[in-house]
């Protein structure tokens, strides 16, 4: 069952969504921005930026305070959290970010991911981040259980944050990536052989070989993904990575990946968020094709599944406002497709008639139609748009798009009368290029339902 709330203390009034939403044991969090209660942005309370405490370190602890206060409106605590994720502007807040995190997870902290998304990207101008979390409710039967694998790299030293986090049936992984968090970066090509080896190829092998051992320790594997997300500063490197992603995981997690400014570790290319199924006799997982109009693995050869149902729960890849990549043949055994990838899809791509630019709402037509191709998806599988609990929103140019997608989210949930809780991720590559994996998409969805909302 699902149950959603937005109170007066924890409404920011930003998003087109509930402070949280309920969905079974689990409490999804909102992206919580630093605002005080007049909706202002939080600035340190200093005679000068170089006395005292930052500005990171005042917005840091008014997000975790804003949660604190959501999570006790959904009944439950901070140290229920089970998952985190931070989307910071610039790499050199982290550390002091890092302290008020502590003062707040002093002990156990939960699982979290943090990556960079750059100044002025938040849809909130002087945010230097926002936060989103997912917890446990207080009155499940569920504890979080702190992962330890003491064969593979820990986090917990550089980044106060474990290997991993299980609740329940779900094992939550700290961002993945290629570093030992002792020296940096772990593996790379030798200097002065830059023919030899790839870094992308190098860095999967080592972080999905210790992702293996972090799971074993969990009782998963790494043929229980269900949900991910990639992060790459530059998305060229994204073959190479899912070539070893489709060695390692088999069935893939369902996936959407997605350009980041920068990464905390120089030199890693790539920066993972999982969540995988430890399985039991009441929890199994089951890849579903229902609903979709293309798959990937047929059509792209690309390795994440688009959908995975576990018990009543539908995890979705991300979805872009693309109804087609053209049909498929089978030749030498595979099936390829019939015409040329990057045609087809310039031309799927739903736009407003271009000889009419500024009639008409880009971001508006695409967030509709990837609703519209969601949508099929769920029903497909029995479900309905009242069953998503959480609903993540990648933005090319969140600050200047974001204001059409509300209106087109608002025209999808508010007959409803129910919202999934958001969060809204900005997403451009290193050199401030589009974050989404080929031109023209404004936008990609990523969803999570669960029968019964």
């Amino acid at each position: 069952m699902t149950t959603s709330q937005s109170g007066s203390n924890s409404w920011q009034g930003v998003l087109p969504a509930p402070s949280f939403q309920r969905a079974g044991d689990f409490i999804f969090v909102s992206s919580v921005f630093p605002l005080d209660e007049s909706g202002n942005v939080v600035r340190a309370q200093s005679v000068s930026p170089y006395v005292g405490e930052s500005d990171i370190g005042a917005q840091t602890r008014a997000c975790l305070e804003k949660l604190r206060t959501v999570l006790a409106e959904a009944g439950t605590t901070l140290d229920r959290v089970v998952k985190a994720e931070v989307y910071l502007i610039e790499a050199e807040d982290f550390y002091e970010f890092k302290l008020v995190w502590q003062e707040y997870f002093p002990n156990n902290p939960p699982a979290r991911t943090t990556a960079v998304v750059g100044h002025d990207q938040h849809i909130i101008r002087g945010a230097r981040l926002n936060v989103q979390a997912v917890a446990l409710a207080a009155n499940s039967s569920y504890t979080p259980q702190t992962v330890n694998a003491a064969d593979a790299p820990n986090p917990m030293a550089a980044e106060h944050a474990p290997q991993a986090v299980k609740g329940g049936p779900f094992v939550f992984l700290s961002g993945v990536s290629a570093t030992d968090y002792n020296t940096g970066l772990a593996v790379s090509k030798q200097p002065g052989f830059p023919i030899y080896g790839s870094d992308p190829e190098m860095q999967a092998r080592y972080a999905f070989t210790n992702m293996g051992k972090v799971l074993e320790a969990a009782g998963s594997g790494l043929d229980q993904g269900i949900k991910s997300q990639l992060y790459e500063p530059d998305l060229l490197n994204f073959h190479q990575i899912d070539a070893v992603w489709g060695e390692y995981m088999q069935p893939p997690p369902n996936r959407a990946s997605m350009g980041m400014r920068e990464l905390l570790v120089p030199g890693t290319v790539f920066l993972a968020n999982f969540t995988f199924l430890a399985p039991d006799a009441q929890h199994q997982k089951h890849e579903t094709r229902a609903g979709i109009r293309w798959h990937p693995v047929d059509v792209r050869r690309v390795n994440f599944t688009p959908g995975i149902m576990v018990q009543d729960w539908l995890f979705m890849a991300g979805q872009v406002p693309i109804d087609d990549f053209g049909k498929t043949e089978v030749r030498n055994g595979l099936p390829q497709p019939t015409g040329d990838i990057p045609q087809i899809a310039e031309a799927a791509i739903r736009r407003t008639p271009p000889g009419l630019p500024h009639h008409f709402s880009d971001i508006e037509v695409q967030t509709e139609f990837t609703m519209e191709l969601l949508q099929d998806q769920l029903e497909g599988n029995g479900f309905a748009l009242g069953d998503v609990v959480d609903a993540r929103i990648y933005l090319v140019d969140a600050p200047h798009d974001f204001r059409g997608f509300s209106r087109a989210w608002r025209r999808i949930y508010d007959p409803m009368g129910y919202w999934p809780a958001m969060s809204i991720i900005p997403s451009q590559e290193a050199d401030g290029s589009s974050g989404i994996m080929f031109p023209g998409p404004l936008i990609e969805i990523d969803l999570i339902a669960k029968k019964g909302g």
